[in-house]
């Protein structure tokens, strides 16, 4: 049984993994009145919050703004779709000469 927590860990029989999931970066507008939404898919919320923070997404966001104003938002959500698991990788033993 894996148990998935918010921060994305798992633990199975005492391992823990670290679980990915499918990312919408969503700019959510309104367009004559009805609510409209564009949306871009990543890999990891990672991949997401960085075209974020980094300003990528910007010049769109910006336009938007200047045609249909204020009523606009920019955010990341993250799915239920699990993009990759990170399995730890095992220690090396050791071989006693």
């Amino acid at each position: 049984m894996i148990v998935v927590t918010a921060m994305g860990l798992a633990k199975s029989k005492g391992n823990t993994k670290m679980i990915e999931f499918f990312t919408a970066l969503i700019l959510h507008y309104e367009l004559q009145g009805k609510e409209v939404e564009a949306v871009v898919w990543f890999e990891t919320e990672a991949d997401c919050q960085a075209v974020m923070q980094n300003d990528i997404a910007a010049p769109l966001y910006d336009e938007l703004y200047d045609l249909y104003g204020n009523n606009l938002m920019m955010f990341c959500e993250v799915s239920e779709g699990i993009s990759n698991i990170i399995r730890p990788t095992a220690r090396p033993t050791q071989e006693n000469n």
